[in-house]
């Protein structure tokens, strides 16, 4: 085998495990951007609840409307059922139990009068920012590491393949 192929051997097996590295960063970095849309939605929603008092599936709409996050497609899957207690939410970065909370926490909105609505909006906001803030910092620690850890476990598998 030629210095040249196991170059390339080494080279491949390096940039491979840095993508594996940079896939797992960026599912930190779409989780944080999820709990950071959803904190937003329940800012959108208290704002509608408090003056507008649209429908719960208008107000989705109108956040959509607003740009594209990761929360989107669950709340379109949301807008799309008939009754909310058959939403079935895709899954995506977040973990089986923190979905379960979103449909809960997406089924009970609507539900009560404005003031208790507001109580519970508040109450899940405060709850879902502090998630935020450690999905932040997990980004923020583990982000960059994912990346060269992936880059120099590929160059190790390389190094010992050769």
């Amino acid at each position: 085998m030629s210095i040249i192929t196991r170059f390339l051997i080494v080279a491949s097996l390096s940039a491979a495990g840095a993508m594996g590295g940079l896939y797992f960063s960026k599912r930190l970095k779409t989780r944080a951007s999820y709990y950071e849309a959803l904190v937003d939605f329940i800012n959108h929603t208290l704002t509608q609840v408090k003056f507008r008092k649209d429908p719960i599936k208008k107000i989705m709409q109108s956040f959509i409307d607003l740009g594209e996050t990761p929360l989107n497609k669950n709340l379109l899957e949301y807008i799309a059922v008939d009754t909310p207690n058959s939403l079935s939410l895709s899954r995506g970065v977040l973990k089986t139990g923190e979905i379960e909370e979103i449909k809960q926490f997406l089924v009970s909105i609507g539900t009560l009068d404005s003031q208790t609505q507001i109580f519970e909006l508040e109450a899940y906001k405060e709850k879902f920012n502090h998630i935020l803030v450690v999905a932040n910092e997990k980004k923020r620690i583990f982000g960059g590491m994912y990346v060269k850890l992936g880059f120099f476990a590929g160059l190790a598998l390389g190094i010992i393949v050769i």
